[in-house]
């Protein structure tokens, strides 16, 4: 098993990036931000889970450990595969583990493939597995966002876990919309 990869970016598209390693090019998917902020021609250190089937091999990257064990996680739960995990983990991990703990279904549905009731067995399953260590309390609440806001800001060209993750920082006084954007577009 690949458990760890250093190397340099030398391809990258919406899912993926390939990795050149040891003369070899891996091809390893990975979150959207971590694409986002990858450049061709740039080396690149990740921590690797590796998925094998029956008829497929895949290699699912992350930065940091943590995001690693977090994603090995969110695949232990029925219903949830290597995809799925991987948009979940497209939205900043504070804020999903977050409504984990809470047990906010709600923010956990607006995550691309994740039901209602996949995300209430996401909650069932991982809320007294996960830790809060990290999990700064003062930040807003996720049940906070004001979607109209965010679907606005996704409308224009943003990318979603751009604007959740600027949004996690939005004072909690901002309630209206175009307040929250115009705090969004000068945070960006």
């Amino acid at each position: 098993m690949i458990g760890y990869i250093n190397g340099l970016i030398i391809d990258k598209d919406e899912k993926s990036i390939i990795v050149l390693a040891q003369s070899i090019g891996y091809k390893v998917f990975t979150s959207t931000e971590l694409i986002a902020e990858s450049k061709i021609d740039e080396k690149i250190q990740l921590f690797i889970h590796t998925a094998v089937r029956e008829d497929d091999i895949s290699l699912y990257g992350f930065k940091k450990k943590e995001e690693l064990t977090f994603y090995e996680q969110l695949i232990s739960v029925s219903g949830i595969g290597p995809k799925v995990a991987m948009d979940i983990l497209s939205t900043p991990l504070h804020i999903t583990k977050r409504a984990i703990i809470n047990g906010d279904s709600g923010v956990l549905t607006n995550i691309k493939g994740l039901g209602k009731k996949t995300a209430e067995r996401l909650i069932l399953e991982l809320k007294n597995k996960i830790t809060s260590i990290g999990l700064d309390s003062s930040k807003s609440n996720t049940s906070t966002y004001n979607e109209d806001a965010v679907e606005a800001l996704v409308g224009l060209g943003y990318e979603k876990f751009q604007v959740i993750k600027i949004l996690a920082d939005t004072p909690q006084k901002l309630k209206k919309t175009e307040d929250i954007i115009k705090y969004f577009l000068k945070q960006s």
